[in-house]
């Protein structure tokens, strides 16, 4: 009976741990963490005296130390059920598009290898055209992938030869080095899109492109889940997948449970994404970012004998939507990103002459007194 509770004091240590660690984070003051000794009195006192304490079997404290041990772990380790395996692939495919004669949208779906060569392809095409921006879209929720993915994404913008990042394995002191092997096709300005659903490769690309100072970040952190993934067979119903190595810059720096921060930090509201990234098959993504006008009383709705501002302002007061529900939401990262290529450009070709041409003082006038 001691080593079962010597044993089990053992497995659930991790989840004592956890809520201790709980009940002080609203506290200034840390506070010593339990010893081995404490965790095994905890566990005999109730296993002996807890009034359920014939639901305390091994069996349950096992169970209870994996989750206090995966809640811990957050996106280093994650249980998933044998039949998500099984779901349909998610879309796959690079979106591609102009925005603008001179900006161009690129987002990656499932950050495959096809998606990779197609995005290559369109940095050839718009390298030859006028395209002077591209805003890359690393925002798709997506599986975890392979990092010679990233990799060979990376390609397109880090010089050959150079380092662009590493992959260390744990418990070895092999460390896999990914380095360029091809010119590099863009080298004009790119601003990257990011958030909280990116995975550990749109974390890496926009990792490395911004230490590289090759791109800005717009968006919301990310997680810092910038590791590769190995899934392991527990049972008939479920399947451990875990962190087994870790993605590091150049200069060592990991990102693992820390994330990046946006240079440009644009919060979309919670709910609009999802209607966004869903309509894969909308006309074109110009709808998501340009504003439609309010139809205003015109001469056009003077000769119909008709008045638009009336009829909203009637909708309004009735309680209804302005918009039609079929209408999609803005996409506001977007815009602001697209916003911001503008701004640049306008102060690009505008020539400002700050300077006075004159730098001579005026002269001060002096009021004559005057007799009264």
């Amino acid at each position: 009976m001691k080593a079962l509770l010597i044993h089990l004091g053992f497995m659930g240590g991790a989840l004592l741990s956890l809520a201790q660690a709980a009940s002080i984070a609203p506290q200034k003051e840390s506070q010593p963490p339990l010893s081995q000794a404490a965790v095994q009195n905890a566990f005999q006192l109730l296993r002996s005296e807890y009034i359920r304490a014939d639901k305390l079997d091994h069996s349950a404290l096992g169970r209870a130390a994996l989750r206090g041990l995966l809640q811990e772990l957050d996106l280093g380790a994650s249980l998933i059920r044998n039949t998500d395996t099984l779901r349909p692939p998610i879309a796959e495919g690079l979106i591609s598009e102009k925005l603008t004669p001179s900006v161009a949208y690129e987002r990656f779906q499932s950050f495959t290898q096809k998606e990779v060569h197609a995005f290559r392809e369109q940095l050839k095409s718009h390298a030859e055209t006028k395209v002077q921006h591209v805003i890359l879209d690393l925002r798709h929720p997506a599986a975890p992938g392979d990092f010679e993915v990233a990799a060979n994404l990376l390609e397109s913008f880090v010089p050959e030869g150079e380092l662009m990042f590493k992959l260390k394995q744990a418990q070895s002191q092999v460390t896999q080095l990914y380095i360029s092997h091809q010119k590099p096709i863009w080298n004009r300005p790119c601003l990257v899109l990011i958030d909280e659903d990116c995975c550990n490769l749109a974390e890496t690309v926009a990792a490395v492109l911004k230490q590289r100072g090759l791109a800005l970040l717009i968006g919301s952190p990310t997680r810092g889940a910038t590791v590769r993934f190995e899934t392991r067979p527990l049972d008939a119903l479920w399947s451990i997948r875990y962190a087994r190595a870790e993605m590091q810059l150049p200069d060592n720096t990991s990102l693992f449970g820390q994330g990046l921060t946006p240079d440009f930090p644009i919060i979309l509201p919670p709910g609009m994404k999802q209607p966004l990234f869903a309509a894969d098959q909308r006309p074109s993504l110009r709808e998501t970012f340009f504003e439609t006008p309010r139809p205003r009383y015109n001469e056009a709705a003077l000769v119909n004998r008709r008045n638009p501002e009336l009829d909203d302002f009637i909708r309004r007061s009735a309680g209804l939507e302005k918009q039609s529900p079929t209408k999609l939401p803005k996409d506001q990262v977007l815009q602001r990103a697209v916003d911001m290529i503008i701004t640049r450009s306008f102060f690009e070709q505008t020539q400002l002459k700050w300077e006075m041409k004159d730098s001579s003082q005026p002269k001060t006038i002096h009021k004559t007194d005057q007799a009264p």
